[in-house]
């Protein structure tokens, strides 16, 4: 199995604009030998390679002193396009045709961070699955992230 993953994050001095960018690339040098390709099910096959790629563009705007902290608001948005099955694992296999795993997100947020350690993120997904049944779907998620 060969992977290859590269990541770049970028902050332009004296503004709040960040930028970061990532891609991955997994080739499986005999898919036909995994287990999920021999186990009898079409369905779940796993491809010859997969790859996905994504950019973000973020803008850090401080809000002030708030509760004896600096608080800063970091709205976004990042777009992310991976394919989980690019190509059948003979080359000819019946289910590559299908899109399943040829994902696209658009993801719109905000993240507020009253310290560095602590985020609260609030953030909206518009998904598209190029497969038959895949979702065109949209999430909305929320969270806290606390690094000690």
């Amino acid at each position: 199995m060969l992977i290859f993953d590269t990541e770049a994050r970028y902050r332009v001095p004296n503004t709040g604009l960040e930028l970061r960018a990532e891609y991955a690339y997994v080739r499986f040098s005999n898919p036909e030998n995994l287990r999920a390709n021999n186990d009898s099910d079409d369905e779940n096959n796993v491809g010859k390679s997969m790859y996905g790629y994504s950019g973000e563009i973020a803008y850090h705007i401080p809000m002030g002193t708030i509760l004896g902290s600096e608080w800063e608001a970091v709205p976004f948005y990042r777009y992310t396009r991976q394919n989980l099955q690019t190509g059948g694992f003979l080359g000819i296999d019946a289910n590559s045709p299908t899109g399943h795993g040829d994902q696209t997100y658009h993801h719109v947020g905000l993240a507020v961070f009253p310290n560095p350690s602590l985020v609260f993120k609030l953030d909206y997904t518009k998904i598209y699955d190029k497969s038959p049944t895949g979702p065109q779907s949209d999430r909305i998620l929320g969270a806290v992230g606390w690094l000690w």
